[in-house]
């Protein structure tokens, strides 16, 4: 037991330090599960607390580094996030979740972590892939609110360019907004203003790290009104 606590705090360094990139490099396998046991253990102590009515954030890190105090529609906010999850992992993530309270609407945001060039992210059988465990996670959180806004990836920095495939931000993103167009999700893009063009790379200064934003609570605001039905 004291091993795995000790590697959930190194995951939990890790993340906070915006290497989940380095993580999915250097410390595949064990590590970045056992840091999601322990984090879907936090998870599930707040789903099992959360009062009637709440927004439940789902994703990677991308949603669990957003602070906790915000109120989106004037809602309490249950954060999912686990930093590090590719989509099939969190597929098997939220999977192990139980909601004993419905949420009043849930964000998606994923697939950061399926952009690695050595994965050849655009290649037919890792899309496929993607999709598909998108769907879980898409149909999962469909049974659980009924109101589910999936977001477009976010961009990357340039400085990592020879890590991730910054073409595949919005490949990926295009596909998930036709999967909400299939399965009835909203599509969300809160990320808009944040890009250089079409690239798939960040404008400056938009990142902290070249992979997380620089202002988490802004990016909630764009992605409210989407949450509120407004």
């Amino acid at each position: 037991m004291r091993r795995i606590v000790l590697l959930g705090l190194a995951a939990a360094i890790l993340a906070g330090l915006g290497g989940v990139v380095g993580w999915r490099l250097h410390k595949p396998g064990a590590d970045s599960r056992a840091y999601a046991t322990m984090r879907l253990i936090a998870v599930q102590v707040a789903l099992d607390e959360a009062p009637a009515g709440y927004v439940f954030l789902a994703g990677d890190s991308q949603s669990e580094l957003q602070p906790a105090d915000q109120r989106p529609c004037g809602l309490p906010l249950v954060n999912g996030g686990v930093s590090g999850a590719t989509t099939s992992a969190y597929a098997d993530d939220l999977a192990r979740l139980t909601f004993a309270t419905r949420p009043q609407a849930a964000s998606l945001t994923i697939g950061t972590n399926d952009l690695l060039l050595k994965n050849r992210p655009r290649g037919e059988d890792a899309a496929i892939r993607f999709e598909a465990a998108a769907e879980r996670i898409v149909r999962r959180l469909q049974a659980v609110t009924d109101r589910v806004v999936v977001t477009a990836l976010p961009p990357v920095g340039r400085g990592i360019a020879s890590l991730v495939d910054a073409g595949a931000v919005a490949d990926y993103s295009a596909r998930l907004k036709a999967l909400c167009g299939r399965l009835g999700c909203t599509f969300a893009d809160p990320y808009a203003d944040l890009r250089d063009g079409d690239t798939g790379f960040a404008e400056p200064g938009a990142l902290r790290d070249g992979l997380h934003l620089a202002r988490f609570r802004a990016a909630l605001a764009k992605l409210s009104p989407a949450l509120c039905g407004g």
